[in-house]
């Protein structure tokens, strides 16, 4: 999602809302249109096909010689009624007005106003891309892309900025003489209709007025809560039954996202569906499971890149890597959590960046990258680690070269930085929390929420990171109030260190059980579920955060059901009956260290640990820490536990060093054990 700056961020909050207030902007959609080789032509279609009064304005950005004066304005204005002119510096943009680029220059937009920039001739001269990016950032939902005629992929990357801030996208169909720039959008994803030039006009009018009616009625539901004055039927308490459909379909709770971001997308969906009123759309979605996976994803999408906020990976790369290779040995892995990874070039710039740093520490540490994302289809691409060519405006040729191999579709991520990052789905709201973490990037992601989902992820990051680890926010984020978790590293880049100490809960397990009890929908419809199979892939994902500890699980009435790992140290059939009760199984002196365990963690629904109890086995003495995490139930299953188990030999002979480093080889295998299968895990 785009980026927002301030220079002051407001002590008392967790995050900063969203400093702008579009009731004080101006309320009319401007259309950015870029062409390249065959653009007049199609420039003169769209133009003549437009009426004169439509309340929006165009503003033409076209690739252009840097040494020859242009007649385009002069030509333009022979197809419409609208004046055409050509743009001079700081130029007010007003509806019903069209504007274009002069030659030899690049130009934004910013404050209602269009800027030229000097032509990039160093790197690579992409003026619609640069327009389009500024254009989103300026009108957000009121932006409307157009890609017509030419060659190359300039504009792909701005459509995805555009259809991320909840703009509508176009590109040219077959009638365009050269498709090299609308085939590019289009194979992104991120192009709504595509059309003729005239055709793109006609539905730019409808739009309009559906623009219209998405601002009065967002303001109308801003200002209250009623539905009088809200022209397209929408306020907060009207969204429920939409919330309650993508929950049904989606498993995730998006209550507490913050209702401008939920009412741009909806009402962005609504407009490419040509409809007037929230009871039809929410009939449609009813009627239509793509239109919500649509909707889902319209909710989720975000603007990504590689390296984004240059100065930022730099700090993070000259202040965090170095203290966390301090001391450290090649078998003590780094390891990085990315919330809201997109599709990996978040991931990957991590990964580079440590890569460098270790090289100039001379270090062999290695690396992990757990990088997780609500969106499945991002996960996808985000494993495959093919870009486009267009990367190369925000990757040196150096780190191209040394990270990247060149591929028919653009470029790929090299092995070596593709084995230390693992994706997969996950919902930090919903799912277990990564554990043992010495850095988090969760950037741009809080902003999108309320503060009461805010603060427990917050709070569930403090959880996951070691007592040194690091927090990497937004640059429009900071910690607020949560002064007593971490501390400003450097606030300018937003990294924060993590106080020793306990979470103000209980932990991110209890966050999760209050959540679900929280929520306003009803349950999700049963469905016929082995209880065993439904504990077991819940124990799959714990496992993965705890390293592959050996343990069972246990249904409520603590029959196992599954065992994991070698569990001989610890249990031991019974003599008679055979059994699979975990009580007569258990070695002796574990029994009532396991019982009480299972006990508060029922009671408490938090996971409960206890490290202070011994067991014989094979002549010798172990020292056993247990930890009990209670399943939660599903469908008609009762819950149940996954019971681990953690021991070190005691006996003499054995000094501490050669203990520890038993049980560090020991953390080494099970560690990677736990990676490759989070590599085979299903999305």
């Amino acid at each position: 999602m785009t980026n927002r700056r301030t220079d002051q961020l407001p002590e008392s909050s967790v995050v900063l809302d969203d400093f702008v207030d579009e009731r004080d902007a101006a309320s009319f959609s401007i259309v950015g249109v870029g062409a390249s080789a065959g653009g007049l032509e199609a420039f003169t279609q769209l133009l003549g096909a437009l009426p004169c009064d439509t309340g929006m304005a165009f503003v033409l950005v076209q690739h252009l010689a840097p040494t020859h004066a242009s007649a385009l304005a002069e030509i333009l204005s022979r197809t419409t009624h609208m004046p055409v002119t050509e743009v001079q510096d700081k130029s007010t943009v007003e509806p019903n007005h069209v504007y274009v680029i002069p030659p030899a220059q690049s130009m934004i937009i910013a404050g209602g106003a269009l800027h030229l920039l000097p032509r990039d001739d160093a790197g690579m001269h992409r003026p619609i891309d640069q327009f389009f990016s500024a254009l989103a950032e300026e009108r957000r939902h009121l932006a409307i892309g157009v890609i017509l005629s030419g060659t190359g992929a300039d504009g792909t990357l701005g459509l995805e900025a555009i259809k991320a801030e909840g703009g509508i996208t176009f590109a040219q169909d077959a009638t365009a003489h050269h498709e090299g720039m609308p085939q590019s959008a289009i194979a992104s994803g991120s192009v709504d209709f595509v059309l003729p030039p005239d055709g793109i006009a006609r539905e730019i009018v409808r739009i309009g007025h559906h623009a219209d009616a998405s601002v009065a009625g967002r303001v109308a539901s801003d200002v209250g809560e009623h539905s009088g004055g809200d022209t397209l039927g929408i306020n907060r308490s009207s969204l429920t039954v939409v919330l309650q459909l993508l929950h049904d379909a989606t498993g995730v709770d998006f209550t507490f996202y913050k209702f401008d971001t939920l009412y741009r997308r909806i009402t962005r969906r609504m407009v490419l569906q040509k409809l007037d009123d929230l009871s039809q759309y929410e009939q449609l979605l009813r009627q239509t499971p793509g239109e919500v996976e649509m909707l889902y994803r319209d909710i989720l999408i975000s603007v990504t890149g590689f390296f984004r906020d240059p100065e930022s990976f730099e700090a993070v790369k000259r202040k965090v890597f170095p203290r966390l290779l301090k001391w450290r040995t090649h078998r003590d892995p780094v390891r990085i959590w990315v919330l809201g990874c997109s599709t990996g070039e978040e991931a990957y710039s991590l990964a580079m960046a440590y890569k460098e740093a270790a090289d100039a520490a001379d270090s062999q540490t290695p690396l992990q990258v757990f990088a997780t994302d609500l969106n499945s289809a991002n996960i996808v691409r985000a494993r495959a680690g093919v870009y486009s060519k267009d990367i190369a405006r925000n990757v040196s040729p150096e780190r191209l070269r040394r990270f990247f191999t060149e591929v028919d579709s653009g470029y790929r991520i090299s092995k070596t930085i593709r084995d230390a990052c693992i994706f997969s789905r996950h919902d930090v709201l919903a799912d277990p929390a990564y554990s043992r973490l010495d850095l988090v990037s969760c950037r741009n992601l809080l902003i999108y929420m309320e503060p009461v989902l805010q603060r427990r992820i917050v709070s569930i990051l403090h959880y996951a990171l070691k007592p040194a680890g690091c927090l990497w926010l937004g640059n429009a984020e900071t910690i607020g109030s949560y002064r007593n978790l971490f501390e400003a590293e450097d606030v300018k880049h937003r990294i924060f260190s993590r106080k020793p100490g306990s979470s103000p809960d209980r932990g991110p397990f209890a966050l999760q059980h209050r959540g679900a009890r929280r929520a306003p929908f009803v349950p999700l419809p049963v469905r016929s579920v082995d209880a065993a199979a439904d504990l077991q892939k819940q124990a799959d994902r714990i496992l993965l955060t705890k390293f592959a500890s050996p343990g069972v699980v246990v249904s409520a009435d603590l029959e196992i059901l599954q065992f994991r790992g070698d569990t001989g140290p610890y249990l031991t059939p019974a003599p008679g009956k055979a059994s699979f009760s975990l009580l007569k199984m258990l070695r002796g002196g574990l029994l009532a260290g396991v019982r009480g365990a299972i006990l508060r963690a029922g009671r408490d629904e938090s996971p409960v640990r206890d490290d202070g109890l011994r067991v014989e086995f094979n002549g010798s003495c172990q020292a056993v820490a247990i930890e009990v995490i209670p399943l939660r139930k599903s469908g008609e299953n009762d819950g149940g536990f996954l019971v681990l188990f953690e021991g070190r030999s005691v006996a003499s002979g054995m000094t501490s060093d050669e203990g520890h480093s038993e049980r560090r080889e020991t953390r080494d295998e099970q560690e990677t054990a736990a990676s490759l299968a989070t590599r085979h895990a299903p999305a």
